[in-house]
């Protein structure tokens, strides 16, 4: 830890305003940080820079949307000679020379992130009086979200998942929560503790958030002043009031105790009722997800990855060949059609027609399907650099999630949740007539159709401790669920 806070501690002075020469009493990296934090484009800009950070390719960018972490979660099939590349942590060889620059990787660039956004929370109490109320609520809540998110995804990869059935670890310590910038190593505490540092992160962050735009409880006219540069304008890109809103029900769902899922419950009901209400976002249709197979309009929160095209190339494709393109990620024929049911409900499912392309290579003696969402990049229009990490449908598959994990499970209600995405998706036939064990396997069939390439199934099942996972012929514990700690946390003393 101590490395990487002082790789940041770097990189965030080669990065901050330049000055003039002044006396040695001072570090030059003190003064250039008290030079950046000194006004409200500063502070905007320490913002942004956190975002850009999540882009990276070990994080965002790739590893834990639509690459490494869809590879760990079966999503993509194994090409000739596919063994050299990223496909190796599909078998979850963590300690593999493959697996290393991962395990090392995402804990590194994820710590980055988190001392950024710590550095930003110091100096913005500091230099509270420089900022008016709307940009110090608004960027406070933001690096709070931004913090809680980079801990929790830690947690989700290097910490136990399955928590409300894992008596065992009660004595076991979480991921090192970060919230200063310290020359001393951060205490590991409990998962309890650490789960109560998330939500004390995101539930201040909800609060301050409260006044985002999106939420509309002030006319447009509210932000003119403070909003001239259009800082706060695409909120959908940012950690937003009700992205992080979500983002705490997903904590409150790993943490999975029955109080926990009814605060979850609270939460995605809250998202689904207001984003109905003032349209903070919009559903989808066949005609847009035609040119827009990310759908934007869905995000409640996304990164924007600059020359996305250039980053899939070379792993969505549809001329293939099996021998030579061992990047290629692809779903077979047999694979696709059963997932989305199309000799059944899902024949009219737009996400199939409108979100894979058939490509060259044979499987089984059927053309495979390439995911097209991140594929399509190069095409000129607004939504072609966009990776969601939080999209509406999250939120009624949460509230489903809940409905059937409740001490009396309402199957009805968890249906309605269902039926009401799958209605967006041109399903016309609804799920009806189902127990509870019945309803929880469409909600996990349901996040595998509408999340592919989105990193979400890991996490679904390591979350419900789901024993097998698509294309793995092992039981799937904690020897394929727990990421181990990088060499160098474990030589200074952390336990996992």
């Amino acid at each position: 830890m101590k490395n990487t806070i002082k790789t940041v501690i770097l990189a965030l002075s080669l990065t901050l305003l330049s000055c003039n020469k002044w006396l040695d009493v001072t570090p030059p990296s003190q003064i250039r940080e008290e030079q950046q934090f000194n006004s409200t484009e500063g502070f905007q800009q320490a913002l942004i820079g956190c975002y850009i950070a999540m882009t990276d390719d070990l994080l965002y960018g790739r590893a834990l949307t639509w690459g490494t972490i869809e590879l760990m979660a079966g999503q993509y099939e194994e090409l000739a000679n596919s063994s050299s590349n990223d496909y190796g942590i599909s078998k979850y060889s963590y300690t593999s020379t493959n697996g290393q620059k991962y395990v090392n990787g995402i804990w590194s660039k994820a710590y980055n992130v988190i001392a950024n956004a710590n550095n930003a929370l110091k100096y913005i109490e500091i230099n509270k009086e420089k900022l008016d109320n709307i940009n110090y609520s608004i960027i406070k809540g933001e690096l709070l979200a931004i913090r809680a998110y980079m801990h929790f995804d830690l947690m989700r990869l290097y910490g136990y998942g399955n928590l409300a059935n894992r008596g065992d670890i009660t004595g076991k310590y979480a991921i090192p929560y970060v919230t200063t910038l310290d020359k001393e190593m951060t205490p590991q505490l409990t998962y309890q503790q650490t789960l109560a540092k998330l939500i004390a992160d995101l539930e201040e962050s909800t609060t301050l958030l409260q006044i985002d735009p999106l939420t509309k409880i002030h006319p447009q006219e509210y932000y003119a002043e403070v909003n001239i540069d259009g800082f706060f304008n695409n909120r959908q890109q940012r950690l937003n009031y009700y992205a992080t809103s979500l983002l705490l029900a997903r904590v409150y769902m790993w943490e999975g105790s029955s109080q926990s899922i009814g605060k979850a419950l609270q939460l995605a009901n809250m998202v689904i009722l207001k984003s109905q209400e003032n349209q903070a976002v919009t559903w989808a249709t066949s005609n847009s997800t035609s040119s827009d197979p990310a759908m934007k309009s869905e995000h409640l929160f996304s990164v924007n990855i600059q020359d996305l095209y250039d980053k899939t190339a070379n792993y969505f494709m549809l001329d293939i060949n099996a021998n030579g393109d061992i990047y290629a990620q692809i779903v077979s024929n047999n694979n696709l059609l059963s997932i989305y049911e199309t000799d059944g409900p899902g024949n009219t499912d737009f996400r199939f027609s409108r979100q894979y392309l058939q490509n060259n290579t044979t499987i089984d003696g059927a053309y495979a399907y390439t995911p097209i969402k991140f594929y399509g990049a190069a095409t000129d229009n607004i939504t072609k650099n966009y990776i969601p990490l939080i999209r509406l449908p999250e939120a009624y598959y949460i509230a489903a999630e809940c409905y059937l994990k409740q001490s009396a499970p309402n199957v009805q209600l968890a249906l309605e949740m269902l039926n009401a995405v799958r209605a967006k998706r041109n399903i016309t036939q609804e799920l009806s007539g189902l127990d509870a064990q019945q309803a929880m396997d469409e909600v996990v069939k349901e996040y595998r159709k509408e999340f592919y390439s989105e990193g979400h199934m890991f996490f679904l099942y390591k979350r419900n401790g789901v024993a097998t996972i698509p294309g793995y012929n092992e039981e799937a514990g904690d020897n394929v669920y727990l990421l181990p700690y990088p060499n160098t946390e474990i030589q200074m003393g952390r336990n996992q």
